[in-house]
């Protein structure tokens, strides 16, 4: 294959129009999907509540919240509950920012794996990439199993409220 028949990348993907309607964008989309070699099949109709909404069911923050407060006062009283989340949050802050940022760079279904993959060294992608997809699937399993407690636990405590000769 030469190179004339390729074409510059302006030939191959032409400038979206700039005018700031919905069409645009989904253009503006469709030309970044392009650039990495790939094309739009499906279309995106989500507004800013329903993305705030499926964030928040899929981070389960309210209750994450909740369920960790129990192991702080235990564990380290109020010292560490005051001063544990202020510092916990702004460092989950600080990983939010970098994963948008990469995820704006770089959309693509895989996420993680696939950056990790497209960000190391090539004679480490493949393992960094395996590695990382191992490590979100023991993420998700371990907070499956973390959600799971706390609400076995909730739901003793209240039955203990309602029964308390148990």
């Amino acid at each position: 294959m030469d190179h004339e028949s390729i074409g510059t990348k302006a030939e191959r993907y032409p400038s979206p129009p700039t005018s700031g309607d919905e069409k645009g964008s989904i253009d503006s989309d469709a030309a970044k999907l392009a650039a990495m070699g790939y094309t739009q099949d499906m279309t995106r109709k989500f507004s800013v509540l329903s993305l705030l909404a499926v964030g928040f069911s899929l981070t389960n923050s309210w209750f994450g919240i909740s369920a960790s407060l129990v192991t702080g006062i235990n564990s380290g009283g109020a010292v560490l509950t005051i001063y544990g989340i202020p510092w916990i949050a702004f460092i989950s802050t600080c990983v939010a920012i970098t994963l948008s940022e990469l995820a704006s760079a770089m959309p693509n279904a895989g996420g993680q794996y696939f950056w990790a993959n497209e960000l190391a060294p090539k004679r480490y992608a493949n393992f960094a990439s395996y590695l990382t997809g191992w490590f979100a699937w023991a993420g998700s399993i371990f907070t499956s199993a973390s959600v799971a407690l706390g609400l076995g636990a909730a739901a003793v405590g209240m039955w203990q409220m309602g029964h308390p000769d148990l």
